[in-house]
């Protein structure tokens, strides 16, 4: 556990802090292309040429003031229905694994530099499962799926 945090503290934060960028930014971009998105930035933009079309009839006189002002509510009142739609899309799909690489990012943050001694309450914010692979090898999985193996170091006594 205390070569696990060292390495983590001192060799892998640069390593966590990009692979939540890149997981964030791979969020972005399967969201964004999302069919529902997709749908919903159509919808947002018909809405807006709807409203761009009904100005540019009421400047040319073409619409009654009160049926613009009437119509004009309306396509406000859609708009920001869409706008709040995707908005509660996008925070629904939230992805568990950035969480968890914050959570982990921060509880290595708020450690100390130097571990020199068993911290069970640390531990258990920073591993999720220990799986022994072999006499010698052991596999950690941490809060946020990322496998470590460490080699098992006896000791004579």
């Amino acid at each position: 556990m205390l070569r696990l945090y060292h390495n983590l503290r001192c060799q892998g934060m640069p390593i966590l802090h990009q692979l939540l960028t890149d997981l964030q930014a791979a969020r972005k971009g399967k969201l964004l292309w999302s069919l529902d998105i997709v749908a919903l930035n159509q919808k947002i933009a018909d809405i807006t040429r709807q409203d761009r079309l009904l100005a540019q009839l009421k400047q040319q006189g073409l619409v009654d003031p009160d049926v613009f002002i009437s119509r004009r509510n309306e396509l406000a009142e859609q708009l920001r229905a869409a706008k709040l739609e995707k908005e509660r899309f996008l925070e629904a799909e939230e992805d568990q694994t950035i969480q968890q690489t914050q959570e982990l990012i921060e509880a290595l943050e708020a450690g100390p530099d130097f571990l020199d001694t068993f911290d069970g309450e640390l531990f258990r914010e920073l591993v999720d499962k220990i799986i022994v692979e072999s006499n010698d090898r052991l596999r950690l999985r941490l809060v946020n799926g990322l496998e470590l193996t460490e080699p098992i170091e006896r000791t004579v006594r």
